[in-house]
């Protein structure tokens, strides 16, 4: 009898989360490279509360976006952000949904701000749209379609063209890219961005992508668990050391 009980309150609780849902065309799957970040930052970057994240690319953001009205969904009605509900998912979640700013965090308010921003609006119980961006983080697996084409975090600068090629031979679809200032008065990639259906599961080409900027030649910034600083003091103490501007040629 409790057995059936918890299974027609898990159904309700799924009915709920369908209910609560708004339409929405697809999402943005945003992956942010911590190297760019940690460059540019003016406060650096610092090793999370909870330990030292993944050298690779994380999940930035994953957004609900409607095309009609050339916006994101946000702010839905749904249920309330509970981090216990992440437990099952702890080690992931640390590693490749990270926040590396400074002073240090624990990463729970990036969760909590996505969660009531998007994902109250995705359809999808807690759990579960967070697992689903963290698993299209690694079918993706950016930086792996990235080395497979010769492009490594290594201070060359790299044609933004050739980075949007090698993402679409491995996922087929063409992602979009987000650069910022970088050594040596260069650019350097961000952010890529990826389209996905609202199955939360499949890569699309985008319905409509948002203003991005990047030149034609970007520099791919490294980035080791080694660049952040163990406290927020030394933040700003300390800069990250960069090799001469010959490594660019």
């Amino acid at each position: 009898m409790a057995g059936r009980k918890t299974i027609v309150f898990s159904l309700i609780l799924s009915l709920m989360a369908a209910a609560n849902a708004v339409p929405f065309d697809f999402y943005y799957l945003i992956l942010m490279w911590p190297g760019a970040y940690c460059e540019d930052s003016d406060n650096g970057c610092c090793v999370p509360k909870y330990g030292y994240p993944a050298e690779d690319f994380f999940v930035d953001d994953f957004q609900t976006f409607n095309v009609s009205i050339n916006k994101p969904i946000t702010r839905c009605n749904g249920s309330p952000f509970d981090a216990n509900k992440l437990d099952p998912i702890e080690n992931s979640i640390n590693h490749y949904w990270s926040n590396i700013k400074c002073p240090p965090t624990d990463g729970v308010n990036s969760w909590k701000s996505a969660w009531n921003s998007y994902g109250v609006c995705s359809g999808l119980k807690q759990l579960d749209y967070f697992k689903a961006a963290l698993n299209l983080r690694k079918q993706a697996d950016v930086l792996g379609a990235l080395a497979a084409q010769g492009i490594e975090p290594d201070y060359k600068l790299y044609s933004t063209e050739m980075i949007r090629w090698a993402v679409s031979q491995k996922l087929g679809v063409t992602p979009g890219l987000q650069c910022k200032d970088g050594p040596f008065g260069k650019k350097q990639l961000y952010q890529v961005y990826l389209c996905v259906d609202t199955d939360a599961k499949t890569f699309i080409e985008c319905p409509k992508m948002p203003k991005l900027s990047c030149p034609d030649a970007v520099v791919f910034h490294p980035f080791y668990t080694w660049m952040l600083n163990a406290t927020a003091a030394a933040a700003f103490d300390s800069r990250i050391l960069l090799p001469t501007e010959t490594a660019l040629n």
